[in-house]
């Protein structure tokens, strides 16, 4: 699949398949910070911030894009085959 702006919902759905995790209490103002935890139950780890305007909000391409590579995934398992 090509890369496309998606959901709020939809990146989180997808990081949390991944096992990232959404941690709402670390991010500040209009923002929530999605965790790579470095071991299970872990808070340590690769953290990147992302505009949350509500779970219907668009996310561009460049951001998908840039928490991609942020986490060390790989397109193939972010956006299917």
């Amino acid at each position: 699949m090509n890369p496309h702006p998606i959901k709020f919902r939809e990146l989180e759905r997808i990081l949390r398949d991944l096992g990232i995790l959404s941690l709402a209490d670390r991010g500040k103002g209009s923002h929530v910070v999605f965790l790579r935890p470095e071991k299970e139950g872990s808070r340590k780890g690769v953290t990147y911030p992302v505009k949350h305007h509500g779970d219907n909000s668009d996310v561009s391409v460049h951001v998908v894009q840039s928490i991609i590579r942020a986490f060390g995934l790989s397109p193939k398992d972010f956006w299917g085959s």
